[in-house]
């Protein structure tokens, strides 16, 4: 059983994490608590998602969108053009879910088609 304070605390140490890493990789006019800001909505949808104990695959599905769309919110407000290592770290976590969800699928044809092939 998650509690929901070990809950909050892993979102809110991961949300300063965030934050503090994102504040370093954008250009000077963004402040960590603007960065924060953006975040937060994310932040909490995601723990919400992660308290009611969304499978796995869901779950990594739903914080990779969550995580695209704060991305999307924060190069819409910066007034200075984004560096690209922040466009990388941006894109990953959607090409590893997707590659991860591929993955799964494959393997579980694969498993599929020769327990057939054996029946």
């Amino acid at each position: 059983m998650r509690h929901p304070m070990d809950t909050a605390v892993m979102s809110g140490a991961l949300w300063l994490l965030a934050a503090m890493l994102i504040d370093a990789l954008t250009p000077k006019e963004l402040s960590v608590f603007v960065i924060g800001a953006l975040l937060a909505p994310a932040m909490i949808i995601g723990a919400l998602f992660y308290h009611l104990k969304l499978p796995g695959l869901d779950l990594a599905i739903s914080l990779a969108a969550l995580w695209l769309v704060s991305v999307m919110a924060i190069e819409w407000i910066t007034p200075k053009p984004l560096s690209p290592y922040f466009m990388a770290a941006a894109v990953a976590p959607s090409i590893l879910v997707g590659a991860w969800f591929h993955g799964t699928a494959k393997w579980r044809r694969g498993v599929g088609a020769s327990q057939r092939k054996s029946a």
